[in-house]
């Protein structure tokens, strides 16, 4: 993910709320119409890349939505506020779907993705949204210090609507879905190892990728409509 957690395993030292070595074994579903908690947390953390630290103040559900928020508030050593939610089980293998609609706001990055918290190697599968290219998506996926990431033309703007995102994760394969279309697949360097869920938004060093968060109008938000679980079956 663009070395989105590349050396900050030092700050992302297990949470005591993160549940490592639990494989989630059954399917769920969650459309977050009461609270997330259940199955999730809200992250307290930054890294290099990350121009905010992160809160569990700025992620709550309203109308039947995980709101992710970003804004201008200070926090710590960073000059603005972000969100991360994730789950509180690992995952071997499976579908997972999301529903969900980006920030449009330059200098910001909403992802949807996988995530093996302190691994010796980044271990991850990305969906990734740019403000700043909401016709575009970033897809990406490590199991070392390798970056494969990937950008997807779209023909709609994920900044507009809900849109479905779904990872297939098997031994030896991983598939991309976008509202029911396969979009991209890989047998290179599939991870093999349980992962977290994770969501999140947050303003990029990167201007060439996201723009300038500078000229951002915020507070922006991400939306989350509704996540499933599926295990993996041969």
């Amino acid at each position: 993910m663009r070395l989105y957690y590349f050396l900050i395993f030092s700050c992302l030292l297990l949470s005591c709320k993160t549940q490592s070595g639990v494989k989630q074994k059954t399917a769920f579903n969650d459309d977050f119409n009461h609270r997330y908690d259940a199955y999730w947390y809200a992250e307290n953390h930054t890294f290099g890349n990350n121009l905010a630290h992160f809160s569990e103040n700025n992620a709550k559900v309203k109308d039947g939505y995980v709101v992710l928020e970003l804004n201008d508030k200070k926090n710590k050593e960073k000059d603005y506020t972000a969100a991360e939610l994730r789950t509180k089980k690992m995952f071997l293998y499976g579908r997972f779907e999301a529903k969900l609609k980006a920030s449009d706001a330059l200098g910001c990055i909403t992802a949807f993705f996988l995530y093996r918290p302190n691994a010796a190697h980044n271990t991850e599968i990305d969906f990734e949204i740019s403000g700043k290219s909401p016709k575009v998506i970033t897809l990406n996926h490590w199991v070392d210090r390798r970056s494969h990431d990937k950008e997807i033309p779209l023909s709609f703007d994920t900044t507009k609507d809900f849109h479905t995102y779904v990872i297939h994760w098997k031994p030896n394969l991983i598939e991309w879905e976008i509202d029911g279309k396969i979009i991209h697949r890989t047998t290179t360097a599939v991870p093999d190892k349980p992962m977290q869920v994770i969501f999140n938004l947050w303003p990029t060093k990167s201007v060439s990728w996201a723009g300038s968060i500078k000229q951002a109008k915020l507070p922006t938000f991400a939306y989350i409509d509704l996540f499933k679980y599926t295990p993996y079956k041969k």
